[in-house]
């Protein structure tokens, strides 16, 4: 894994776990709303983990493998975290 990814994985992991405000992406206007749409369920879903009830981490849950495929099938990334 090269540097660049290595940065922005970390990146998003603290943006994740609320320890980083933003994360910044730049490149094609699509690309850049299915990032930001599977960052923010990602954070949605850490914050449901360390404070909901199961059942609302199993919607969430969806929700967050939704924007994950959506991801992967329009850009080919698959979404590590």
């Amino acid at each position: 894994m090269n540097d660049v990814r290595k940065t922005f994985l970390k990146e998003c992991a603290l943006y994740i776990k609320g320890e980083l405000s933003e994360v910044k992406i730049s490149g094609p206007k699509k690309t850049v709303s299915l990032f930001a749409s599977v960052l923010s369920e990602s954070r949605k879903l850490y914050m449901t983990l360390e404070g909901g009830s199961i059942k609302d981490v199993i919607p969430q849950l969806t929700k967050k493998r939704h924007a994950s495929k959506a991801l992967r099938e329009q850009t080919g990334y698959v979404w590590p975290l």
